[in-house]
Parts: structure tokens; sequence; C-alpha cells
């Protein structure tokens, strides 16, 4: 059976308790239609979403539905997303800079620095970075790049930091605080 870690309060439950009797502690104070169960699944559960992208200047084309996906969970004001995108359907790359869309808006501006492009023809993965303004749901898509001795940010475009093919592929991930 269960048990709380020592030292952990929960709802005024002794240390101790069973996940049982902290269960039903809970579920008690609990008004309906909410029970103890809706709340810890709801915590932990990652839910898809269609991600909706493009570029800055003339927007890529596809043999039928772009091969985006993309989950988040959702924990009060914290959010935590993943988007992966196959470029194996893309017959035209399009032109600018790219972006993606985040599930939620944020309250505040981000530079989530979770990404990879992998590049299938030499081997190599890229770093892929995304900005993200306050009051917005649009993360522009950045990569990394050196002049001297000094480290830069530059826009992900089909050319920028290789020139992009089919086989290739990338992701990207963070966390970060809705707007409510």
């Amino acid at each position: 059976m269960a048990t709380i870690p020592s030292g952990t309060r929960f709802i005024g439950i002794s240390q101790g308790a069973d996940l049982s009797e902290r269960k039903s502690a809970l579920q008690n104070s609990l008004t309906e239609p909410y029970t103890i169960d809706d709340i810890l699944s709801y915590q932990n559960t990652e839910t898809p979403y269609t991600v909706e992208g493009g570029t800055s200047g003339t927007q890529p084309t596809f043999t039928g539905a772009p091969l985006f996906s993309a989950s988040y969970i959702k924990n009060g004001s914290l959010v935590h997303f993943q988007i992966q995108v196959d470029m194996d359907n893309i017959t035209n790359f399009g032109t600018g800079q790219y972006y993606l869309k985040l599930p939620f808006e944020s309250k505040y501006g981000y530079m989530f620095r979770c990404g990879c492009l992998h590049d299938f023809s030499s081997g190599r993965e890229y770093h892929i970075s995304g900005h993200v303004y306050a009051d917005s749901d649009v993360m522009e898509l950045f990569t990394s790049d050196t002049q001297g001795n000094n480290l830069y940010d530059f826009a992900f475009t089909s050319t920028e930091p290789i020139t992009l093919n089919a086989a290739d592929n990338f992701h990207i991930a963070g966390n970060y605080i809705i707007k409510t």
C-alpha cells in the first residue's frame, strides 16, 4: 500500500497516512462534480493539439496535410509543450523565417532552447530555439551560428542552418506560463 512520504502535509492528513485515506479525505473536501481521480488525472494528462505553422514569406507546400504533431501538459497556468515536424511530404520549403503556434498565449516573453534539427544527409544535428513575445502564441524559430568568438541566433529558414530536404525533421519543447 502506498504511503505519503514523511514530512509531507496534504490537506491536514497526518504523515504516514496511506493513499486510500488521503484520497478519501480529499474527496470529502471537494464539491461535485469533481473527484480526486479527476484532479489527479488532469494534472498529468498529455493532450494532443493541432499545431499551426508557416513562414514570414512564401508558405511551404505539402503533398497532403503537414506532418506536424504536438502535445502539451497543463498544470494550473504552467504548460509544457512539445512539437514534432516531419518534412517527408514538403515539396517546397517556402521562404522567410519559420514559426509555430503554441497551444496557449504566453503571459511573458520566453526563449525556448530545447530544439533540434536532424540533417539526415550529413548525420548532423543543429540547435533550434523558439521565441514568443508576451500576449502571443506565435513562436518564431531560430538557429545558432558563430562569428569569430561570438554565438548568435539567426532566423531558421529553408537555407539556414542548412538547405532543408524532405528527409530532415526537427522538434522543440519548453515550459511557459500562459496568459489567463
